[in-house]
């Protein structure tokens, strides 16, 4: 079954907690901090997949979770990091946060994107060994990390999309060009997912979609609507199928059809306005006067420049004239494309995304205030909080004089927070003092 939309819970691994250890040597009155570092638990990563073609497989399996970190242990022994969990998803998935904002694009197979990092090993007392502090008592916590939910949004990779109004022989167009098999019937909304065909041309080959019919008001959801007007959104070349039933039954003329079609498409974006497209006149085989077609076209050729072809889905007449005129209209959009990437010097390499250490600083600190107490808000800040053993008296002072060296206190009444008053960051509570 068909799934273009996906909503999926992840949680990258904790990291692993640091041990506490001592090696006596053989008097059994020196002893010498061992213990050793938790391991990095595992990252999520999203790897898009051209063997997938739907997100159906998210519609039972919505929670996603990496391997924890392990525990490190005596003589300096590190432990071990979380295996990370791959994500496969189809090619042409967008990952949206909860906002809606777009976070990534996987348009090639093989892109990936680790979406969660998983959490820092903590580091064992033999790491704060020092002049000062030659047998420490501590260590740190692994790095919990959160859970979060995130969007799934399919947009269909296809060179060429067949747009146009309820029965006007999309599927049965298809069906022609390609070996795609989509549900054809004399009533409209028959197909109520995008479908993909392979058409071959001599050596060319290109996709094809047919997405569900449009009404008028789609680009705002009526009918079927935006929901598949995405799907067409990465298409190259776009086929307007006009159904030459509208002339039997003098609803509307070809050349009105059309227009409502191009203006639904530049309502929802204007970049497939200036998609370049050609037009299908199907269901040839009902008007027995043809020049009541060539009349129609003439007329078309009054709101366009665009290749023209008159064909019946149902025949098969004109059906290898219109491959040929996609075939070639996709060859030069194919160039184009190409001349395009390489004079931007870009390549097709696969894209591999990464979270941004970086981004975690000491000085982006946003503070609130509720009441008397001042709550401080950065991520750097707090997870080396979280990461400390807060009931180990040694580690809290610890901690006390790193912050005491970062600065924190005279950051932070810069910023307006008075001396005496109450500070949170993260789990920690203290009062700001000298």
């Amino acid at each position: 079954m068909f799934l273009d939309e996906a909503k999926i819970n992840i949680k990258a691994g904790n990291g692993g907690s640091g041990s506490v250890s001592f090696f006596l040597l053989k008097d059994r009155v020196k002893k010498i901090a061992c213990g050793g570092n938790g391991g990095k638990g595992g990252d999520i990563i999203i790897e898009a997949s051209a063997n997938l073609s739907t997100l159906y497989g998210f519609k039972y399996k919505i929670h996603y979770k990496a391997q924890n970190g392990q525990r490190g242990s005596s003589n300096k022994k590190a432990g071990k990091s979380g295996e990370d969990l791959f994500i496969k998803v189809p090619q042409g998935t967008i990952i949206k946060n909860q906002k809606g904002e777009i976070l990534f694009d996987l348009d090639k197979s093989g892109d990936k994107v680790i979406v969660a990092k998983g959490g820092r090993g903590g580091r064992g007392n033999a790491s704060f060994v020092s002049q000062k502090l030659k047998f420490p008592s501590f260590a740190e916590k692994g790095e919990e990390t959160e859970s979060m939910w995130i969007n799934l949004e399919l947009q269909l990779v296809a060179d060429v999309a067949l747009v146009g109004f309820p029965n006007a022989g999309k599927s049965s167009i298809i069906s022609m060009i390609s070996r795609a098999k989509p549900k054809i019937a004399d009533y409209p909304f028959t197909t109520t997912t995008p479908n993909l065909g392979m058409v071959y041309h001599g050596d060319e080959s290109f996709v094809v979609a047919d997405i569900p019919g449009l009404i008028k008001g789609a680009h705002m959801g009526v009918g079927l609507g935006d929901k598949f007007l995405r799907h067409i959104i990465r298409t190259m070349v776009i086929v307007f199928v006009l159904d030459c039933q509208h002339l039997i039954s003098k609803e509307k003329s070809l050349s009105e059809s059309f227009l409502e079609l191009r203006e639904e498409l530049k309502l929802y974006n204007a970049d497939l306005y200036d998609r370049n497209y050609i037009i299908a006149i199907n269901k040839i085989d009902l008007i027995s006067d043809r020049n009541i077609l060539n009349t129609e076209e003439k007329k078309l050729f009054e709101f366009t420049d665009k290749e023209i072809v008159q064909v019946s889905a149902k025949t098969g007449e004109n059906i290898i004239e219109l491959v040929k005129v996609l075939s070639e209209k996709v060859r030069l959009e194919r160039n184009i494309k190409m001349q395009q990437k390489e004079s931007l010097k870009s390549d097709e390499n696969i894209k591999v995304y990464a979270l941004d250490e970086d981004s975690l600083k000491e000085d982006d600190i946003k503070i609130i205030k509720k009441k008397d107490e001042y709550f401080v808000e950065n991520r750097y800040l707090e997870r080396m909080i979280s990461m400390t053993d807060l009931d180990n008296e040694e580690a809290l002072e610890y901690l006390k004089n790193r912050l005491k060296k970062m600065g924190i206190g005279d950051k932070l009444k810069k910023m307006g927070i008075k001396e005496g008053s109450t500070v949170i960051i993260g789990t920690l509570v203290f009062k700001l003092i000298d």
